[in-house]
């Protein structure tokens, strides 16, 4: 399953997001996924497509495409941030690095029991 996103943020900087966030909308929580960066020359890792969601990036670093092929969670928006307000809880200067929030819906996993007679 795959959720296209059509709200992108463009970002400022040509700098790849550093931090990233996924915010489940129902449950009202944030989690730090695994991030993996695959550049266009390089061949995609072997990752499991339940657990993926996959986001596409120009070359100015601008938003192109957010896919989720998970059946247990729908991105629904997705926003760039290079001058966050997260950045004020660190020590030192901000180098530009981005902050990436991937919002989204989660369901519950199903259970389907099939009682053959």
């Amino acid at each position: 399953m795959s959720n296209s996103n059509n709200n992108s943020n463009h970002s400022t900087s040509n700098e790849i997001p550093q931090f990233v966030v996924i915010r489940d909308q129902v449950h009202s929580t944030y989690k730090h996924p695994i991030v993996h960066y695959v550049f266009e020359d390089e061949p995609f890792p072997e990752i499991p497509k339940d657990n993926l969601i996959m986001v596409d990036m120009d070359e100015q670093a601008q938003l192109d495409q957010v896919e989720s092929y998970s059946p247990h969670f729908q991105v629904t928006n997705c926003r760039l941030d290079h001058n966050s307000t997260v950045y004020d809880q660190f020590e030192g200067d901000h180098d530009g690095s981005g902050f990436m929030t991937i919002e989204g819906v989660s369901a519950p996993r199903a259970y389907v029991f099939f009682c053959c007679y």
